[in-house]
């Protein structure tokens, strides 16, 4: 006679198997959530980045026309700057510059805005209130929010403010 033995198991229970894909579940959960962290860590960034290199790339600018210097710190209404046979005056050199920087902060940052101002505390205001007093260095201030931190005590708000050398 052949002895059957019932210690054998073949297979995995039902149990095992529910255990196990919860365990593997739960894995890819975490993994998706370090991706979607990690892709907004990166946003955040490219924004601060964006930010820094147009506050620089306006430092330049004023720079290259150091004549425009109050233009830019006072801008004035780009109708009334003028260009005849090609030669621009500094108010209209800065006029379209100021525009030009200002219409890349909006394409390439959420809510994004920037001025050039006196400011003896540039690391305040925002984009409706850049809080400018008026003393101080020249400051260039460039303004964005960040959607992810809209609960935060700024309310999202983000700020880079650049001091010019004069």
């Amino acid at each position: 006679m052949k002895k059957r033995s019932s210690a054998r198991q073949h297979g995995f229970s039902l149990i095992e198997l529910s255990i196990a894909t919860a365990i593997f579940s739960l894995g890819l959960g975490s993994l998706s959530m370090m991706m979607i962290t990690a892709v907004h860590g990166t946003a955040e960034a490219r924004h601060h980045t964006v930010a820094t290199s147009q506050a620089e790339s306006m430092a330049e600018m004023i720079a290259m026309s150091s004549d425009a210097f109050g233009h830019y710190v006072f801008p004035v209404e780009e109708s009334s700057a003028s260009c005849s046979e090609g030669i621009c005056q500094s108010s209209a050199m800065a006029a379209g510059n100021m525009l030009f920087w200002q219409n890349h902060l909006r394409e390439e940052l959420p809510s994004g805005g920037g001025l050039i101002c006196r400011d003896s505390t540039p690391e305040d205001g925002n984009i409706d209130d850049p809080s400018c007093d008026g003393n101080g260095p020249v400051v260039i201030k460039v303004f964005w929010q960040e959607s992810r931190h809209d609960n935060s005590e700024d309310r999202g708000l983000r700020r880079i403010a650049s001091r010019l050398p004069w």
